[in-house]
C-alpha cells in the first residue's frame, strides 16, 4: 500500500501537492518560529519576559500568604484553578508593564535609598538597627538571596513609583469638593409604614404535596457532596533507615576528612562612616570629606563623634558606626576586601568606594576561625550519613515502585508486596480533600482524575514532600445523588415559607403604595384603616445604617422628589417599607470643617487617581505586545 501511495506522488502531481503545502508554511509557519515565545517563558512583555520559575515562585508565595491568611478556611484546590493562576499571571504582567512606563519615565532608585530602605525594616534589625546576619537569614529562610531580594525591592519601588506621579498630577477643585460634601451630607426625610414577614409567615400554610413538588423541581439544591476514599502506599526516606549506622572509626574517618567543614569562618567586628555620593554631593566633595574626616581620626578625634556627626548610614550612625560582627561574604565585595585587608584592631583604612558611596572603616575586633570537636560533630556526621544513605534507598524503591505500576496499574498489591508497604485506606473525602494524605491538593486532584476516577487504575507516584511519595487507587466511589426528603423537608419547607411570606408582604405594600397615591396624601389615613404605625424620620443621612444598610443604600438611590412628595416600596432585612419621599437636603460646604474638606479632597483624589491608574494600564496593554503560553501556567 505505502509503494502504492509513493508511486502516485511523484511526478508534476507531486510538485503541485507539495507547493500548495510550502505556500502557507512560508507565510505562517516560518512567522510562528520566528515569533515564538522563549522556551523558559509564560509570558513575554514588549522586550522582557516572564519565565516559568520566575511564575511559579510567585505564585506559590501568593498561595502562602493565602494559607497564613486564610488559616482552616483556606482551600489548597481552589487556588490553584487555572483561572487563579492566569489572574496571578496577569497581575505579574502589569507590575512589569507598569516597571517599563517607570523606567521610560526616567524615574529609578538610588543604591543609597534602597540601602536606607532595607535597614529600617524591623525584621532585619537586631537590637533596633541593621543586622546583616539576620538579613541573610530570614532571606535565606524565603529561599531568596540578598542579591535577588534587593532586585526585587528595587522593582517594587519603581513600579510604586508610578501611582504616585498619577496622584501628583491630579487636580482637584474646590467645585468637586463642594459637591462631594453636598452629596456626602446630604439628608432626607421621609415617612413610612413597615410590613414586616412574620404576621405573613404566620399565615402561611404549606403541605407535604408543596414540599414533595419543591423538591422534585429543586433536586440540585438537595444533592449529597461526591466523595472518594482511595487505597494508596506511600514511600518515605524516613522509614528507610532502619540498619543504617557508622563505627566510631568511620565517624572519625569522616570528620578528618571534612575537617575544614566544621571551622566556623574569621569574623571581624567593623565600625565605619557612610559618606554618600549623587546629587546632592559631588564626588570629588566626597571624596575630600572623607580624606578630611580620616586625618581628623588619625590625630585623635573620637571615631563615634565623627559618625554620629557625619556619617550617612542610618542603621549604625546612632551607635557610633559599629556594623557589629562582619563574617565572609556579608558586605559589598569592595567593603569587605578592605575590611580584611586590616592586620590589626584599631587600624584605619583608606576611603573605599562601594555603590552605597565611601566608607571610613576601623577594624575593632578579630575573632579567629572556631571548630567543632569530633564529639560535638559527630552527630551531624551520623545524621548526614543516615539522611544521604536513606535518600539513595528513597530514590532505589522509588524507581522501583515505578516500574512495579508501569507493569500493572490494576492494583497497589505488586508495589506493596515488593517494597514490603502496607496499603492503607482513607475516609471518604471530597474534591476539596480531607484528612492525612488526602488532605494534600495533589492527591484530592488525583482521586478524582479519569485514571483513577474513571478507569480504576493506580496514579501516578504523588510527591507529597521531598523523599516523600504515595500512589493511590480508588477504593469506593460515592456519587452525589439526592438527599433523602425526610432530611431536608424542614428546610423546604422555611424556604417556601420565606418564600411566600416575602410575597405576600411586598403585594401588600404595593396594594398600599397604590391607595395612597403618588403624591403619599393618603398615608396616615391608610396606615389608620390597616392598623399599622407611622414612622416620620426626619434628615436620615447617609451613613444611619441603623435603619438597616440595605435600606439606605436603596433610600438614597431614589431621585430627590420635585414639587409633591413621592410615594416608593423599599426592602428591608426583616419585610418592606412603604415610604414618602418628602425632601431631599443636601449639604451645606460652608459649615464643613477643615478636616471633612481634607477628607472629600483624599476620596476624590484616590478615585480620580484609581481611575488615571486604571486608564494608564490599559493604554500600556494596548500599545505593548503581550504573549501568554498557557499550557505553561
Amino acid at each position: 500500500m505505502l509503494q502504492a501511495i509513493r508511486d502516485r506522488v511523484t511526478g508534476i502531481v507531486a510538485i503541485f501537492v507539495l507547493g500548495l503545502l510550502a505556500v502557507p508554511f512560508l507565510f505562517f509557519g516560518l512567522e510562528s518560529y520566528i515569533r515564538a515565545v522563549p522556551q523558559d517563558a509564560v509570558a513575554t512583555i514588549g522586550d522582557d519576559e516572564i519565565s516559568t520559575s520566575e511564575f511559579q515562585t510567585s505564585f506559590a508565595r501568593y498561595r502562602a500568604q493565602l494559607r497564613q491568611q486564610q488559616g482552616d478556611a483556606y482551600d489548597e484546590i481552589a487556588t490553584n484553578q487555572p483561572i487563579v493562576r492566569r489572574e496571578h499571571l496577569e497581575g505579574m504582567i502589569d507590575q512589569v508593564l507598569l516597571r517599563q512606563h517607570a523606567q521610560r519615565l526616567g524615574l529609578e532608585v538610588s543604591d543609597a535609598a534602597l540601602f536606607r530602605i532595607i535597614g529600617e525594616i524591623e525584621a532585619f534589625q537586631v537590637g533596633g538597627r541593621f543586622d546583616p546576619v539576620q538579613y541573610q537569614q530570614l532571606l535565606r529562610g524565603t529561599g531568596r538571596t540578598p542579591r535577588g531580594f534587593e532586585r526585587e525591592l528595587r522593582d517594587d519601588l519603581l513600579v510604586s513609583a508610578v501611582p504616585s506621579v498619577l496622584t501628583n498630577s491630579v487636580v482637584i477643585t474646590e467645585t468637586e469638593i463642594d459637591r462631594m460634601i453636598e452629596l456626602q451630607q446630604e439628608r432626607r426625610s421621609l415617612t413610612k409604614l413597615e410590613l414586616v414577614y412574620q404576621p405573613f409567615a404566620d399565615a402561611v400554610e404549606v403541605s407535604d404535596a408543596d414540599i414533595e413538588q419543591y423538591y422534585q423541581d429543586n433536586l440540585q439544591d438537595f444533592m449529597t457532596t461526591e466523595q472518594v476514599s482511595v487505597q494508596y502506599v506511600e514511600l518515605n526516606a524516613a522509614d528507610l533507615t532502619d540498619g543504617l549506622s557508622l563505627s566510631e572509626d568511620e565517624l572519625r574517618q569522616r570528620y578528618e576528612a571534612a575537617r575544614q567543614r566544621y571551622l566556623t569562618p574569621e569574623a571581624r567586628r567593623a565600625s565605619h562612616i557612610l559618606i554618600e555620593t549623587g546629587a546632592e554631593r559631588e564626588q570629588h566633595e566626597a571624596l575630600a570629606l572623607a580624606a578630611e574626616l580620616r586625618q581628623r581620626l588619625l590625630d585623635g578625634e573620637e571615631f563615634a563623634e565623627l559618625a554620629a556627626t557625619y556619617s550617612d548610614d542610618p542603621g549604625s550612625r546612632d551607635q557610633g558606626g559599629d556594623l557589629g560582627w562582619v563574617e565572609p561574604e556579608q558586605m559589598v565585595a569592595p567593603f569587605e576586601d578592605a575590611l580584611y585587608a586590616l592586620d590589626s584592631p584599631g587600624e584605619l583604612s583608606e576611603p573605599v568606594e562601594t555603590r552605597f558611596g565611601l566608607h571610613l572603616i576601623r577594624l575593632e575586633e578579630i575573632r579567629p576561625p572556631q571548630g567543632m570537636s569530633f564529639e560535638e560533630a559527630r552527630h551531624e556526621i551520623l545524621d548526614e550519613f543516615i539522611e544521604r544513605e536513606s535518600e539513595a534507598l528513597f530514590i532505589e524503591q522509588s524507581d522501583r515502585l515505578v516500574d512495579l505500576v508501569f507493569a500493572d496499574d490494576s492494583t497497589l498489591e505488586p508495589v506493596a508486596a515488593d517494597l514490603g508497604l502496607e496499603i492503607r485506606t482513607t475516609e471518604p473525602f471530597p474534591r476539596r480533600g480531607g484528612e492525612g494524605v488526602a488532605a494534600d491538593p495533589r492527591v484530592a486532584e488525583a482521586a478524582f482524575s479519569d485514571t483513577v476516577l474513571i478507569d480504576g487504575l493506580v496514579s501516578d507516584p504523588i510527591e507529597l514532600d521531598r523523599n516523600r511519595l504515595v500512589v493511590i487507587k480508588l477504593d469506593e466511589h460515592f456519587p452525589s445523588e439526592p438527599r433523602p426528603l425526610a432530611e431536608v423537608a424542614d428546610r423546604i419547607r422555611d424556604r417556601l415559607v420565606r418564600e411566600r411570606a416575602s410575597a405576600e408582604a411586598r403585594a401588600q405594600a404595593e396594594r398600599l403604595a397604590e391607595l395612597i397615591g403618588s403624591d403619599g396624601a393618603g398615608l396616615e389615613a391608610q396606615a389608620e384603616e390597616e392598623g399599622l404605625e407611622v414612622q416620620n424620620l426626619e434628615g436620615v443621612g447617609r451613613f444611619d445604617f441603623e435603619h438597616g444598610s440595605d435600606f439606605i443604600s436603596a433610600l438614597f438611590r431614589l431621585p430627590a422628589p420635585g414639587d409633591q412628595p413621592t410615594v416608593h416600596v423599599l426592602r428591608k432585612r426583616d419585610g418592606y417599607a412603604v415610604i414618602r419621599l418628602e425632601s431631599v437636603t443636601a449639604g451645606n460646604p460652608a459649615t464643613a470643617e477643615e478636616m471633612e474638606r481634607m477628607i472629600a479632597r483624599q476620596q476624590i483624589l484616590f478615585g480620580r487617581a484609581d481611575e488615571e491608574f486604571a486608564s494608564l494600564l490599559a493604554n500600556l496593554r494596548e500599545n505593548t505586545r503581550i504573549r501568554v503560553v498557557e499550557d505553561r501556567l
